[in-house]
């Protein structure tokens, strides 16, 4: 089996693909926490956007994808947004399982929320979207980042903490 192609910019269709995994997975999680109430909705949606800010602020402003077109679409969004940081800091983060807990909590708080309500109020539509949520986060993001993201990413060529962590 060939080697996969390293892109220097991602296609179109896979940074759309990409989205709407995260994309589908926040409006799930709305949707989920709109059963607490819309000060509960307005929460979470700002989390999610913390989230992101975070991952920009420090991560995609190092990565080789700054001001181009990762898989994601964030080395576009980033340059926007934030100068330029060090690429040679990137590759050498170290990041552990603990540091990917707010980025869990995105479906984790969610899914939580779903059973608590479910617990209160079983309701088919609900119990639907906590597995379309778990599935997309679980598998969604496996394919993603297995599939379309990482095998073709130049940066992991170059050192990612998330290689270095998913594939000791």
């Amino acid at each position: 089996m060939s080697e996969p192609t390293i892109y220097e910019r991602y296609p179109g269709w896979i940074v759309l693909v990409s989205n709407l995994v995260a994309v589908a997975i926040y409006a799930i999680g709305v949707t989920i926490m709109a059963g607490f109430g819309i000060w509960s909705a307005a929460a979470y949606l700002v989390y999610c956007g913390w989230v992101e800010y975070r991952l920009l602020r420090h991560s995609c402003v190092n990565c080789t994808y700054y001001g181009g077109t990762c898989a994601f679409g964030k080395g576009r969004l980033c340059s926007l947004l934030f100068t330029q940081g060090d690429p040679q800091r990137f590759g050498e983060t170290e990041i552990s399982w603990s540091d990917l807990v707010p980025d869990f909590a995105v479906a984790l708080l969610p899914a939580a929320g779903a059973i608590v309500l479910l617990i209160a109020d079983f309701r088919w539509t609900l119990l639907a979207l906590l597995a379309i949520l778990l599935g997309l986060f679980s598998g969604g993001n496996a394919f993603v980042r297995g599939t379309l993201a990482c095998r073709h990413c130049r940066q992991r060529e170059l050192g990612c903490p998330a290689q270095k962590l998913f594939n000791p």
